[in-house]
């Protein structure tokens, strides 16, 4: 990493801003754009506005797509000692309350059009991106009475940030389906980025598109790139001729991309003849990559591949693949691709008595949001997957023990969804399970048993109303009992197992799958 010992987020832009000021930091496609010495202002100038707006400690809560001010948040709000919660925007509007009455913000933030979904369903303090004049000059938040020891001039500084201050919150899906805050501080996501650097063996001053949502921990691939001082250009959503377009017309030379929409692009170069030649590295993760997948991606493109084994706990990933392995795999070594390379030397990664991948080292999150349960035992991170080393001493992730679905890139708690069919009049037991998707890399599918007859599209337009549209099955089987444990609980291996081998036989599917 070129930056030397960076102790906080903003450290990476005013390195960048010192070294290379006039290369652009951000640039959206036809949109703005700014320069390292720009960015580095303007992230003063937020760090300024939510200090004046805020307390220290705060969280100030961000709706929004990609952007060059969710980026400026990135490192404007931990730099004024806030802490910067992101909340996804494909959430449903009363999702999006439950996770804001969790992290109870000071200021919610985003576009117009995300804000005024909430309605009068929060009393909160709403300001669209657009009406945020960052260099304005609105007066320090009001005493409430409640912390007059904080009620000083300092509650502006623009340098309130500490190492090991609270820098993000983000949710991840827990097996419960109740919203889990992870809490980061600047030390554990720079640790996360100094890991990433090395063990991705990430080149500098290149080119880089984000396709992913900006509230995903996906995001800290920003504060990848900008450590080794390189453009990036963040999307607001992946459409393969927009990201062909995009890569061409900038010159980008390295992406993120979920397999799934590896294989749409390439569906789409196949069809168009479109070539992408400045394109050099491409780094995915969420799901292993097919060798048949692999192949035709480095038949129709002259680039590296990476993958990456992280999670929202991690502040990202903490293993990889290289470019030589991904060849070894593509020609006659396919094990190499069922797993997920190596741990970076930053972290230690062993595996528990029932084969639970538990990992420590400083990139694992601090603390939980509310801090009421530990994230770690004993120092070490349970990560709730299955996992082995192969000979080499690569990764290999087996199956998850949480009842997680991973859904393109979007993790889906099952029990969430099953609480909610649980809620339609025809339905008496449901168990909801992920399946493989040749597109999605799983598919919600739920295994139902009813009161009275029932059309399967009922069922999926009811989870629609009320959670995000990814949530929404898939797929709906009928039975006439659940298969129980001995104990009396669904046997969710049970239900998966005769979900996988119904849907191999006969496609029930959902109209708008």
């Amino acid at each position: 990493m070129p930056v030397t010992s960076p102790t906080r987020l903003h450290d990476l832009i005013a390195a960048a801003a010192a070294a290379v000021p006039e290369r652009p930091a951000v640039v959206v496609p036809d949109g703005p754009s700014v320069t390292f010495a720009e960015f580095d202002r303007r992230i003063t100038e937020i760090a300024e506005w939510v200090g004046r707006r805020s307390r220290p400690g705060d969280r100030i809560a961000v709706i929004a797509d990609n952007g060059l001010d969710y980026a400026g948040l990135y490192y404007g709000v931990p730099r004024g000692g806030r802490v910067l919660a992101l909340i996804n925007q494909r959430l449903s509007a009363e999702e999006q309350l439950g996770q804001l009455a969790v992290v109870d913000p000071a200021v919610v933030l985003g576009d117009a059009k995300y804000l005024s979904a909430l309605g009068a369903g929060t009393d909160r303090r709403l300001i669209a991106f657009d009406d945020a004049e960052w260099s304005d000059s609105a007066p320090a938040a009001e005493d409430d009475g409640a912390n007059n020891d904080d009620a000083n001039t300092d509650d502006a500084n623009t340098d309130d940030a500490n190492t090991d201050d609270a820098a993000w919150l983000l949710f991840t899906t827990g097996s419960t389906g109740a919203p889990k805050g992870v809490v980061h501080s600047h030390r554990s996501l720079l640790a996360a980025v100094s890991g990433t650097v090395a063990g991705r063996a990430v080149a500098p001053g290149g080119v880089y598109l984000l396709p992913f949502p900006m509230c995903h921990i996906a995001g800290y691939n920003l504060l990848v790139q900008h450590a080794v001082q390189a453009t990036v250009l963040p999307v607001a959503a992946y459409r393969p001729e927009s990201f062909a377009a995009v890569v061409d017309r900038h010159g980008v030379t390295s992406c993120s991309l979920a397999p799934t929409m590896l294989h749409s692009l390439l569906e789409y170069l196949e069809r168009t003849g479109a070539t992408l030649p400045t394109l050099r590295d491409i780094a995915y993760g969420s799901a292993a990559i097919p060798a048949d997948l692999l192949r035709r991606a480095m038949r129709q493109l002259d680039a590296g591949f990476h993958q990456g084994y992280g999670m929202t706990e991690t502040g990202g990933n903490l293993a990889f693949l290289g470019p030589d392995e991904h060849r070894a795999g593509a020609q006659d070594q396919p094990s190499i691709l069922a797993s997920t390379g190596r741990p970076h030397p930053g972290v230690e990664v062993r595996l528990g008595d029932d084969g639970e991948i538990l990992v420590r080292g400083p990139q694992v999150a601090p603390r939980s949001w509310p801090a009421d349960q530990p994230l770690t035992v004993d120092g070490w991170l349970h990560t709730g997957d299955v996992g082995r080393f192969d000979e080499a001493g690569r990764l290999v992730v087996v199956d998850r023990l949480k009842d997680v679905i991973i859904t393109g890139g979007e993790n889906v708690s099952s029990r969430e969804v099953e609480d909610v069919l649980s809620t339609h009049p025809a339905v008496e037991h449901v168990a909801v399970v992920g399946v493989p998707d040749p597109h999605w890399g799983e598919a919600v599918c739920a295994v139902v048993v009813t009161r009275s007859e029932e059309d399967p599209a009922a069922l999926i337009e009811h989870v629609r109303a009320r959670l995000a549209g990814f949530k929404r099955p898939r797929h709906v089987l009928f039975r006439t009992a659940l298969p129980l444990t001995t104990n009396g609980k669904v046997d969710k291996a049970a239900v998966r197992r005769y979900a996988r081998e119904s849907l191999s036989t006969t496609e029930i599917s959902s109209p708008n799958s």
